[in-house]
């Protein structure tokens, strides 16, 4: 092609038509514009569509990812409703019968005040779209400004939590219940065909009911308690917050995928 144009050129500067010779020069120049101009909209199409198709996937990550973190977030609030249920039925109980000792199944009611709970964060897709610099492939400004404010409030509701857990639970409540109780394995989940909760707690009852029922003991067990159930129901509410933002953008991310 390049060859057929130029013997063109050729042609009419021998037959001495330099007007006709500018004019087509500039033809030529014209449609190598248009050319480049042409190609350079196709790449730009190519590379829309590669984008587009990245962000679809990485749309339906954050989907993934929102729709584990509100299963796992509903799992922590059940899990917070029994621990509180359990702290206010021991203080109930200590109100009527004013010893801890006669709370029915104490030993095992005291060992389930001490679980805790970790905070679900689940951000392996936000993760990536952040450390490779590709949040900008969520075209829509909205969206994107929503997606980022969800995992900063996130993160703040993780770290209020687990501030909780290490500064409040691990630090003041779990001391003193774990010194106060008799351990079996099986009140964790663990059970054993070796060890004999019977036999084992018969060995370790005398002491037990001597620590318990001393009364700067049972003071310091009750306010464990208390602490026990103020610390849940905070994280309980941490994590509520963040159930229902996170419930708000996951519906944000199926309606832009539904419209694409």
């Amino acid at each position: 092609m390049i060859k057929f144009f130029r013997k063109i050129r050729q042609n009419l500067l021998m037959k001495n038509k330099t007007g006709k010779y500018f004019k087509y020069a500039i033809g030529e120049i014209v449609l190598v514009v248009i050319g480049i101009l042409i190609a350079l909209q196709i790449n730009t199409w190519n590379q829309d569509r590669i984008n587009a198709s990245k962000e679809q996937k990485y749309l339906v990550g954050l989907k993934n990812d929102l729709e584990k973190q509100v299963s796992a977030f509903n799992q922590r609030v059940q899990f917070c409703d029994i621990i509180i249920d359990i702290g206010e039925s021991l203080l109930e109980d200590f109100g009527s019968t004013g010893r801890l000792l006669k709370i029915d199944s104490i030993n095992s009611k005291l060992s389930k005040m001490m679980y805790s709970i970790s905070y679900p964060n689940i951000e392996t897709t936000f993760n990536e779209l952040n450390s490779t610099g590709q949040l900008n492939l969520i075209k829509e400004k909205s969206l994107r400004s929503k997606i980022i404010k969800y995992y900063q409030n996130s993160e703040s509701n993780k770290e209020s939590v687990e501030g909780n857990i290490e500064n409040v639970f691990y630090n003041q409540i779990f001391p003193t219940i774990k010194s106060s109780i008799i351990i079996h394995p099986e009140n964790f989940g663990f059970e054993s065909k070796k060890i004999n909760k019977a036999h084992l707690s018969e060995k370790l009852n005398l002491e037990f009911e001597r620590n318990l029922g001393k009364p700067d003991k049972e003071f310091e067990v009750v306010n464990a308690i208390s602490m026990g159930i103020i610390v849940t129901k905070t994280n309980k509410g941490h994590i509520q917050t963040a159930q229902e933002e996170a419930e708000l953008l996951l519906n944000e991310i199926n309606n832009e995928l539904n419209n694409d």
